[in-house]
């Protein structure tokens, strides 16, 4: 109301506007002004002036007609291209060179879903996924949880990674003890299943004894290249960052480490469904490209 007044001047304009007769959109402008409690308008004739309290009043319908309409619009394209929306979660550490081809070979096999993808906050995958904020985790590791299904893509394997100046550069191999007095760069001191913590510092029964977290695999890199820690990632996440940075990437152990990243749901997913469509589709695609995944 407030809005087509100031765009029609007028109440029998802004009525007609509003597909309202006169008298009725009069009733809703008293209606309004006992309700502000104060004067929204001045009267001039056959025309209604805002006050400067309407003015403020005015400013704020705006942002609110605005974002109505946003929404309105939002709604209607989605009405028309897509019937289902798929919520993706990535790991912190995780590559996205692949993610442009991914869409359009999705898009091509279910153009009926719309796949949002968001980076992992702070807030844990798992938790964001069992609490309904998230419908597919794209992760590395174990998921030993009944209440979620895990669809292997593909195979890969820790890494260390170290500057390409640190001693440690030279070895053929980084063991738990390598990581003991040095600050340990991670994305997450929660203790996961099939990941170092459990694979090689419990194992070993060597724990680092600084740890140093960060969520951007780019920060990461910038801190293991000057020098001031170590880190370990998978092989697909180190060949994109060695490329960029000085760094030396190292198996863990004589006999290496290995992971398999996943796509996880929840695991009451029904067959047909659009979240098990994608989850497989992804799985699927992320396996026949495994050899432009996984690190060489």
């Amino acid at each position: 109301m407030l809005v087509a007044l100031d765009q029609h001047g007028t109440v029998t304009a802004a009525a007609s506007a509003l597909g309202l007769t006169q008298p009725a959109l009069s009733h809703q402008i008293q209606e309004a002004e006992r309700r502000a409690g104060v004067p929204l308008f001045r009267r001039v004739k056959k025309r209604l002036l805002f006050t400067w309290q309407g003015q403020e009043l005015l400013a704020s319908a705006r942002l609110v007609v605005a974002e109505m309409e946003r929404a309105e619009a939002d709604l209607a394209r989605y009405g028309q291209t897509v019937n289902a929306l798929v919520r993706l979660v990535t790991r912190s550490y995780c590559r996205f060179d692949w993610f442009p081809a991914f869409l359009e070979d999705l898009a091509g096999a279910h153009p009926d879903i719309e796949l949002e993808h968001h980076g992992e906050t702070l807030t844990p995958p798992f938790a964001a996924l069992e609490g309904g904020a998230a419908d597919l985790i794209l992760t590395h590791g174990r998921v030993r949880r009944a209440e979620l299904l895990a669809l292997p893509a593909f195979e890969d394997r820790l890494v260390g990674l170290v500057g390409a100046a640190d001693p440690l550069a030279q070895r053929p191999f980084l063991d738990a003890g390598d990581f003991r007095e040095r600050r340990y760069v991670t994305y997450s001191t929660v203790l996961e299943g099939g990941l170092e913590h459990e694979l090689m510092f419990r194992h070993g029964r060597i724990m680092p004894e600084r740890y140093q977290r960060t969520s951007s695999s780019e920060a990461m890199a910038a801190i293991v290249a000057a020098g001031q820690g170590a880190s370990i990632v998978t092989g697909w996440v180190a060949r994109d960052l060695v490329a960029r940075h000085e760094l030396v990437a190292l198996p863990l152990t004589r006999d290496g480490l290995t992971c398999t990243w996943s796509v996880v749901m929840r695991a009451h997913e029904k067959p047909g469904q659009p979240v098990l469509a994608v989850a497989e589709h992804l799985a699927t695609w992320l396996g026949n490209h495994e050899s432009d995944h996984a690190e060489n």
